[in-house]
């Protein structure tokens, strides 16, 4: 079931019914929660909060807090001429997935709040719908358009001149009641969007085929990561030869989560000893397949781990305290927490 309400920065959006919109939502929550309480999840929700030994390890639904993180000017601790491929980057998949349903729910704290905590990689990923991009989580809209998370995006970039953030922009879904290409729409966000153009001029690299740039070049700026087809070139291919990434996100059930982390610490260590030229990225996250969803085999229990499954991110952490130095990469997360983004962060300056 997709809710929608029509893109906020179409041309041929027009006025939205918000009732009918809110009523939608409320109907989907409640037959997603009627019709599928994975267990292992309803466990998890049960779960002491005040338990420190587990919160995160075993399942503990209790927030993020990535709020507490405050990395807001990071990167101007670091010299013009280090590579963005150099470096280890806190991010977050499907960066705008907050408020969603079970299923699609990746992230617990909104755009801003990752930026202020150190987040400098974020997953955008939009759908071409009626001449727009409403941002979505695979079929379920977020609430949420580009023009939202542009301005959000030039907002930090204007007042934190020294940090850079690589989007990777990825079409998602299936295009719909469109009058032209998804690359016109681009087109037009870029050059006539009264709402967008005059911020992406100021705010977005002009990419120089799939090189990665160094900081220096970027500072202030959104370097793109093309994640569609297109005739012009917008920033570095998503899986080009520069690039080494690792995103196996379908698993079969919660047991699967052990594959998932053997994954996720070879491309680690392979981060740490590669070329320093390559980009690597090294998604955290992962769900289940469709018979494993009704399982409870979700973002948030990849993430956080249920009782008898220790999480991703549990494990990430205590990976990451024990081997302190080495580059990372580009680290995207569900849920990522203040410990998580903070170690990361800490990696460029030892």
């Amino acid at each position: 079931m997709t809710v929608y309400s029509l893109p906020a920065d179409s041309p041929a959006a027009g006025h939205a019914d918000t009732r009918s919109r809110r009523a939608a939502r409320t109907l989907f929550a409640l037959l997603t929660a009627l019709l599928v309480i994975p267990a292992p999840l309803a466990a998890a929700g049960s779960l002491d909060a005040g338990s420190a030994d587990l919160i995160g390890a075993t399942g503990s639904l209790a927030p993020s807090g990535l709020e507490r993180a405050e990395n807001p000017d990071w990167m101007g601790g670091l010299p013009d001429d280090v590579g963005l491929s150099e470096l280890s980057l806190p991010g977050t998949h499907d960066t705008m997935a907050v408020r969603a349903s079970v299923f699609a729910e990746t992230q617990d704290v909104d755009l801003p709040t990752q930026l202020r905590a150190g987040v400098r990689a974020v997953d955008i990923r939009t759908r071409h719908f009626r001449d727009a991009y409403p941002i979505h989580h695979g079929l379920e809209y977020l609430n949420t358009n580009f023009t939202d998370v542009v301005v959000q995006l030039t907002d930090f970039l204007r007042d934190h001149p020294t940090e850079t953030v690589v989007m990777r922009l990825k079409e998602e879904y299936t295009p719909a009641e469109n009058t032209r290409s998804y690359e016109d729409t681009l087109r037009w966000y870029l050059h006539d969007n009264p709402d967008t153009a005059a911020r992406l001029s100021e705010h977005l690299w002009s990419a120089d085929g799939n090189r990665f740039p160094t900081l220096g070049e970027v500072r202030g700026k959104i370097v793109v990561i093309q994640g569609f087809d297109g005739a012009e070139t917008y920033g570095p291919r998503w899986g080009n030869a520069g690039m080494d990434i690792q995103d196996t996100y379908e698993l079969t059930d919660l047991r699967d989560v052990d594959r998932k982390w053997d994954l996720v610490r070879a491309q680690f260590d392979r981060a740490a000893a590669g070329d320093p030229q390559t980009f690597f990225v090294n998604h955290l996250s992962a769900t289940g397949n469709p018979v494993a969803l009704v399982s409870g085999t979700v973002p948030v229990t990849v993430a956080r781990g249920v009782p008898g499954t220790i999480g991703i991110l549990a494990r990430a952490e205590e990976h990451l305290a024990a081997n302190p130095t080495g580059r990372t990469g580009a680290v995207m997360a569900d849920y990522p927490t203040p410990e998580l983004v903070d170690e990361l962060v800490a990696r460029n300056f030892r």
